[in-house]
């Protein structure tokens, strides 16, 4: 029968719950709206509102059931499972501990950290991480993050705030950030930066297929079907996206020497003109050795990462803990 972990999935517009059996096998699931606007407390409670559903719905034994995981916006001790920051729309989520929470309730050990954490501990249990030791995961939507994977165990920092790639600057007289610096990544390679860059051109006349969109419509998805088309423009935005992406690619690549790199989030769907632009960039500055055996892939595990990961999260924390 093998063992299960209930794993929860927390976006800002959905809660995804899911039974998950060892072999990443999805036995049961339930969704619940966030409705974050409405405060932490409501978002708790949906939260264990799904957990519910997907637990009754999976009609396990209880001893099938060996933990709780969770993926969360925001900067999370992983060890506690205390909020250290906000996070992106839901408020006052700082300094609750959903540890204690989810064991309250449900009475199972739990474990709870930050979203791209779990997301990448999902691509290297089940997904285009396997059989590597040491990985970076990048994941590009509406932002870019990030965590590492170095010899065999998530790279958390010395208080938690490893990863945070997308703010890796990438050009010291860039547009400023909404961390505060100048010319980060993400402004560069997120979906709205893409959307952005497409609107400029458009309304400065440069023929394109996008040009048919009104430009405030125009998202990274759209450049990226253009793209996919032949359309010159959307191809030229995304290799500048890609550009960027793989000059702070080489730096991290010069830093952790990982054997794989893999890109997820939707705009990730660009695949081969994004991502291509950014293996050249890779390989033109990053150290040769570092480069000898550095794979840049596509992410696997699409919109069920985060749900993967946090049951992940649930077997490996309690493999190494015997």
């Amino acid at each position: 029968m093998g063992r299960h972990a209930l794993a929860i999935d927390l976006g800002g517009t959905k809660i995804a719950a899911a039974v998950v059996r060892d072999d990443g096998t999805v036995t049961a699931y339930a969704i619940r709206p966030t409705e974050a606007a409405k405060g932490g407390d409501w978002v708790l409670n949906r939260i264990k509102e799904a957990a519910l559903e997907a637990l009754d719905a999976s009609q396990l034994i209880p001893d099938a059931l060996i933990g709780i995981g969770m993926g969360t916006p925001g900067i999370v001790d992983a060890t506690t499972g205390v909020m250290l920051s906000e996070a992106v729309n839901i408020p006052d989520w700082k300094g609750r501990n959903l540890k204690a929470e989810l064991e309250r309730v449900l009475h199972l050990p739990a474990f709870v950290d930050n979203d791209a954490n779990v997301a990448a501990l999902g691509e290297w249990v089940f997904g285009a991480g396997k059989g590597a030791r040491h990985l970076v995961y990048i994941t590009i939507g509406t932002g870019v993050g990030g965590a590492i994977i170095l010899n065999g165990a998530l790279w958390r920092g010395a208080n938690f705030a490893a990863g945070e790639l997308g703010h890796v600057p990438v050009n010291p007289d860039g547009p400023r950030c909404g961390c505060g610096g100048y010319g980060c990544v993400e402004m560069f390679v997120s979906g709205p930066a893409i959307a952005q860059r497409a609107k400029e051109f458009v309304q400065r006349g440069v023929k394109s297929a996008l040009a048919d969109i009104p430009s405030d419509d125009i998202t990274a998805e759209q450049v990226a079907v253009a793209a996919q088309q032949g359309d010159a423009l959307a191809r030229f935005i995304l290799a500048e996206a890609g550009k960027y992406l793989g000059i702070a690619l080489a730096g991290i690549v010069n830093l952790l020497n990982p054997e794989r790199l893999i890109v997820g989030g939707g705009v990730a769907q660009a695949g081969e003109w994004l991502l291509e632009p950014a293996r050249w960039e890779l390989r033109r500055r990053a150290l040769p050795t570092a480069t000898e055996t550095i794979q840049l892939v596509p992410a696997a595990l699409g919109t069920n990462a985060g749900i993967l990961g946090a049951a992940a999260l649930v077997f490996h924390a309690l493999e190494k803990s015997g």
